[in-house]
């Protein structure tokens, strides 16, 4: 017994509750009930010398046995020293006892009714619904700790095998402890019986080998597995019922032994079965494999996972083995192949579509008084496709096309209204229109035939006669002008594309020179969440002011390369153009 255990009593003081030492004296007495007024016992403790007389503390070893445990609660034992020595003697026997068992002492009241159960010993095993186990089991009383089991068929039993010495089992027996208002249960049995004028408990808990064989079946159902166990000698096989279930076998008629398991198998996996049953007579180490089995007039797929056991000589003497139905999974995963098969040959296609729509060009587009680098980056990396887009085009008599846009949302419906967008606005200035009213246009077309499409778009004409750049923008974000290492936007706002049917726009107008560049983009560029879109316009124009105050041989590379995207998550477009003398006529086309 542990000797620093103090036995609780429901109070602080060391006496026992229900009349303190003479509920004591009651308890070690009351196996043996007499007439006549209560006393306490004698210090030989007659009512324990007599239920156990083998425990009578007329041994003087026995009264000292454990000078711990009176004095660690002393008004405890004063009632009766021979108490101490039969609970040290008693707990040395439960020491050496495996499973869960305690002694107990009856308490009664002043009319001598058993009102509580005191515990002073306990096997090293023995374990509580609470969890507390051997020692802290010690001093525990029944009412105080477990209060549902007053008035219980368990209660009852005890209290007749304290009146009648007569041993008793109780089987399925089930305790409810109330936690925060919600009710646990847990189901026991339990075997009570009368020892040195206390009671000796020993039981099992029955509920878990019923919530683990619980937990066992609802795994076996969710992974769809089972296991089998083929001894090879006496032939005894055994199935788990998911086995069963797998196999759609009735367990009436019983498993299947290897032999008759082949039969089930397709014959072009019967050399797999062949296999592992080679490796299992020569290797004690788990052999894996997949096989389809006929089930139901249908064929299903099959992995096992199983090992052998081997005698000294090596030979085998069982098989076992865990199976599972991987008929879903391997269809789910055959369709997935042909997903990404699909999605391989549509991302080819459309990467080739994007490159129809907007070619990728390397080299700067060179064209009579311009040079004009362009860089392109969709969201959809694996798609390729996006609704941002640029168009540089000479449009002859001197005259360039410069434009970006941006369409809301991103892959092939968003493509495609870009390529709309873009081709109408190619076709309206080669027509002769002023960037104002091809936007003015382009808005109605929108609003009339493509109600579900919102852009935004900026459109240049550059004269190469005067080098005059005339531009309107609808909901976009301003053109940067870089002069020298100053940069400067170029404001002309109009709204959004597809609002507003009756939308118009107008033109503003700037003179270049030599040297100049002017900077298009779209938002992904400079938006970036949790800050303001004027934020990334300053970064930008920060970002290229210190690009270019080295004055670069090649001011146009270097403003390329000095303006990286600022969101990841939404397409980018960005249009570099530098003025040139005019040396020539002929030029790429975007």
């Amino acid at each position: 017994m542990r000797k620093d255990t103090i036995l609780k009593s429901g109070n602080d003081s060391g006496v026992l509750p229900y009349g303190g030492a003479n509920l004591l004296a009651r308890a070690v007495d009351g196996a043996h009930p007499r007439e006549g007024p209560e006393r306490l016992p004698a210090a030989a403790g007659p009512g324990f010398s007599t239920a156990a007389p083998g425990l009578s503390t007329t041994d003087p070893g026995l009264s000292t046995a454990d000078p711990g445990l009176s004095s660690v609660a002393p008004g405890l034992f004063s009632a009766d020293p021979g108490l101490c020595a039969v609970a040290v003697n008693v707990q040395a026997m439960l020491d050496v006892m495996p499973g869960c068992a305690s002694w107990a002492v009856p308490l009664r009241d002043e009319s001598g009714t058993i009102v509580d159960f005191l515990h002073l010993a306990a096997t090293p095993e023995a374990e509580d619904i609470h969890g507390r186990r051997g020692a802290d089991l010690v001093g525990v009383s029944t009412r105080q700790t477990y209060p549902s089991v007053v008035g219980t068929p368990l209660w009852q039993a005890f209290l007749r095998v304290v009146e009648t010495g007569t041993s008793e089992c109780l089987s399925g027996y089930e305790h409810v402890e109330d936690t925060d208002g919600v009710p646990h249960r847990s189901s026991y049995s339990l075997r009570i019986a009368r020892l040195a004028g206390g009671l000796l408990n020993s039981w099992t808990r029955d509920d878990v080998g019923q919530r683990f064989e619980a937990r066992l079946a609802r795994t076996e159902r969710l992974g769809n597995l089972g296991w089998g166990r083929w001894n090879l000698v006496t032939g005894e096989i055994v199935w788990s019922s998911q086995l069963y279930l797998i196999h759609g076998r009735d367990p009436a008629d019983g498993p299947l032994t290897l032999e008759d398991y082949s039969t089930l198998v397709h014959p072009d996996d019967v050399a797999v079965i062949e296999r592992a049953t080679e490796m299992w007579a020569r290797s004690p180490e788990p052999h894996e494999f997949e096989v389809r089995v006929r089930v139901g007039g249908g064929l299903r797929n099959i992995r096992v996972s199983a090992e052998a056991t081997h005698d000294a000589a090596g030979r085998p003497l069982e098989i076992y083995g865990v199976v599972q139905d991987v008929t879903d999974w391997r269809r789910t995963a055959d369709d997935l192949a042909t997903a990404n098969r699909l999605l391989e040959e549509e991302n080819r296609l459309t990467a080739h579509l994007q490159n129809i729509i907007m070619p990728v060009q390397t080299e700067p587009y060179v064209l009579p008084g311009l040079r004009v680098s362009a860089r392109y980056q969709p969201a959809e990396t694996v798609a390729y496709l996006g609704g941002d887009w640029y168009q540089v085009i000479d449009l002859g008599d001197g005259d360039v096309l410069l434009a970006v846009g941006d369409v809301a949302g991103h892959g092939l419906a968003a493509a495609s209204a870009m390529a709309k967008l873009r081709h109408a606005i190619t076709g309206l200035a080669f027509a002769g229109h002023d960037p104002a009213q091809i936007l003015t246009a382009l808005n109605r077309l929108l609003c009339r035939l493509r109600p579900d499409v919102l852009a935004t778009a900026l459109v240049a004409r550059y004269s190469t006669a005067d080098r005059t750049l005339r531009w309107t923008h609808a909901g976009h974000p301003p053109m940067l002008l870089a002069r020298g290492a100053r940069i400067e936007r170029l404001l002309h706002p109009g709204v959004l594309l597809g609002v507003f049917e009756d939308a118009a726009y107008t033109c503003g107008a700037v003179r270049l020179r030599p040297d100049d560049l002017l900077v298009m983009f779209t938002d992904g560029l400079i938006e970036r969440r949790g800050r303001d879109i004027y934020e990334g316009l300053d970064l930008m124009s920060d970002a290229l002011t210190e690009a270019l105050r080295p004055s670069p041989t090649d001011r146009l590379a270097a403003a390329m390369e000095a303006i990286v995207p600022g969101n990841e998550t939404d397409d980018t477009c960005l249009m570099v153009t530098q003025i040139t003398e005019v040396t020539a006529r002929a030029g790429r086309r975007g």
